[in-house]
């Protein structure tokens, strides 16, 4: 017991070491959290809507790779109408292609930048710093070339861009086909 304990109540000095404490407990209990993202990737929020990736050179993958199946399979439940599916499926291919354009944007706005740096650094003899700004550039170069294959595929329905087509209609034919059965098939008459 310290000088200044002797004038305070017993109480508050109690008060204090059980906060102290209970502090402690806490802080121990926190440690001990571990974060479940570091050792297992969540399917759901790699694939739901409105989860965004770091860069938009991910978004475009992570666009193919969402689940549009269960998507066409929910939108069948709600309208089964195959118009209604053909201007999702348009819906989605423009999603992909603005996802593209934004990625081409940010990417020809780093090649600026990269060129600039290339170009400073030659100037300062700093040799090895502008070999990997090269090749930056020539990975930078490649994805914009990349970008263009799967745009074509878009416009021609062919390539990785199909997937996203293809998983829809399956799904949107498996809600079509949920609804005949439980609506027709198994009705009892």
């Amino acid at each position: 017991m310290g000088f200044w304990d002797f004038f305070k109540s017993k109480d508050t000095v109690s008060g204090v070491s059980s906060d102290l404490e209970q502090t402690s407990e806490i802080n121990q209990d926190d440690v001990k959290i571990i974060d479940r993202n570091l050792f297992v990737k969540d399917e759901k929020s790699a694939n739901t809507p409105g989860v965004q990736s770091e860069t938009s050179w991910k978004r475009i993958f992570d666009r193919i790779r969402r689940n549009y199946e269960l998507e066409g399979y929910n939108d069948a439940l709600s309208t089964a109408d195959n118009k209604y599916r053909d201007d999702n499926i348009q819906i989605l291919k423009l999603d992909l292609e603005a996802d593209i354009q934004e990625a081409e944007i940010d990417i020809k706005e780093y090649l600026k930048e990269v060129e600039f740096h290339i170009n400073s650094r030659t100037k300062a003899d700093l040799l090895d710093l502008v070999e990997e700004l090269e090749s930056k550039k020539a990975i930078c170069q490649e994805r914009l070339k990349i970008m263009e294959e799967i745009k074509l595929d878009i416009t021609n329905e062919t390539g990785t861009a199909v997937r996203i087509i293809l998983a829809y209609k399956r799904g949107f034919n498996k809600g079509l086909a949920a609804l005949t059965m439980a609506d027709i098939i198994n009705r009892k008459i």
